[in-house]
Parts: C-alpha cells; structure tokens; sequence
C-alpha cells in the first residue's frame, strides 16, 4: 500500500514537474519570438530610414549634375573676353 502511495506520488511530481517544464519552455519560446518580432521591426524602420537618405542623396546629385551641365553650356568667359579685344 505504501509503495502504491509513494509510486502515485511521485507520478504525480514526475507530471508536475514536465508540464511546468513545458509552460516555461513555451514562456522562453514566447519571449524570444517578440524579442525577434521586434528586432524586424527596428532593422524595417531604419531600412526605411536609409532608403529615404539615399533618396535624398540621390535627389542632390541629380541637382548637382544639372547645374553642371548648365554650367558647361555657358560660353568661357576667358573665350568671351578676348573675341571682344
């Protein structure tokens, strides 16, 4: 009788003992998948972030190339100059 009660026992403290290894295997996994959740979610905005920066880079080189060209359709002031002498 006694071995009965002591088995039960400790089939009962074997099954507690796996179902709370169970809930916090299934807490730690719950917290590393809003850990990584959140991760995406940084590396997402500064990934927004450097494609506005390269927008607005390439939007000032653009700007920069045109006033080049503008400036090398205007004549040489050097040439100007010494066709009116």
């Amino acid at each position: 009788m006694i071995k009965l009660i002591v088995g039960s026992w400790l089939f009962v403290c074997l099954i507690v003992f796996v179902i709370s290894c169970e809930f916090t295997e299934n807490q730690l996994v719950k917290e590393q998948a809003v850990t990584f959740e959140q991760e995406i979610a940084y590396r997402q905005r500064k990934e927004l972030e450097l494609e506005g920066k390269i927008k607005q880079a390439n939007d000032k080189i653009k700007s920069l190339e045109r006033q080049l060209e503008c400036k090398n359709d205007l004549p040489d002031e050097t040439n100007v100059k010494q066709k009116g002498n």
